[in-house]
């Protein structure tokens, strides 16, 4: 059985969110290595200086090394924020191609249609259909066609053109219940992106 648009999504929503815990993971990894062999390496050069020299030279030598320590932690960090940043857009390049690439199929006419559908199932069709500019044509031919077949009289709906939609999907609004959805992808990639920073962040900032 073919799967749907919805579940497409779905599928297409989890390789991205594994592909981005899988790189975590392994920077994770890559970076307790790294601090084990420095930690390691700190240890026997301060070792060795202390059988040589003097209390107070050892003393010095260990106020240094911290001082080299926290200017190195300073350093990863800032080094594991731009990995944050790096990880981000690799992953969200590839959603907003795939986004591009479904928002100019057929199983995207159906997928708005159904939007709409569901919308008004639960609010009426008095409600307001905001859309980008470049679906005019698809929202205001095929997709208000399909819904007079599915729902019948829409003449109350209004449907809105909105430049702040850049990538596709619907925002509806009902005003007598003062009622919004928002099922825009612009939005619904935000979303995600906050998602994936809340996960990995921890693994950049907890590590040292």
């Amino acid at each position: 059985m073919a799967l749907s648009s919805d579940e497409k999504l779905k599928n297409f929503a989890g390789e991205a969110m594994n592909e981005a815990k899988k790189i975590s993971g392994e920077i994770k990894e890559q970076n307790e290595r790294e601090m084990r062999e420095k930690s390691e390496e700190g240890e026997k050069k301060i070792n060795a200086k202390i059988n040589n020299y003097i209390r107070h030279e050892t003393e010095t030598i260990k106020k240094e090394k911290s001082l080299e320590i926290s200017q190195a932690e300073i350093k990863a960090k800032q080094e594991y924020f731009k990995y944050i940043d790096s990880v981000s857009s690799r992953v969200f390049e590839s959603v907003a191609a795939k986004l591009r690439d479904f928002a100019g199929s057929a199983e995207y006419i159906d997928y708005l249609t159904r939007c709409c559908v569901n919308v008004m199932e639960k609010t009426g069709t008095a409600i307001e259909v905001s859309y980008m500019p470049k679906d005019e044509e698809t929202v205001a031919g095929t997709v208000k066609s399909n819904l007079e077949k599915i729902s019948g009289d829409i003449s109350r709906a209004e449907f809105v053109k909105d430049e702040a939609i850049k990538s596709g999907g619907l925002r509806f609004f009902e005003r007598e219940k003062n009622l919004f959805v928002n099922d825009v992808f612009d939005e619904k990639a935000e979303r995600a992106r906050e998602l994936l920073h809340a996960i990995i962040g921890p693994y950049f900032t907890g590590v040292i």
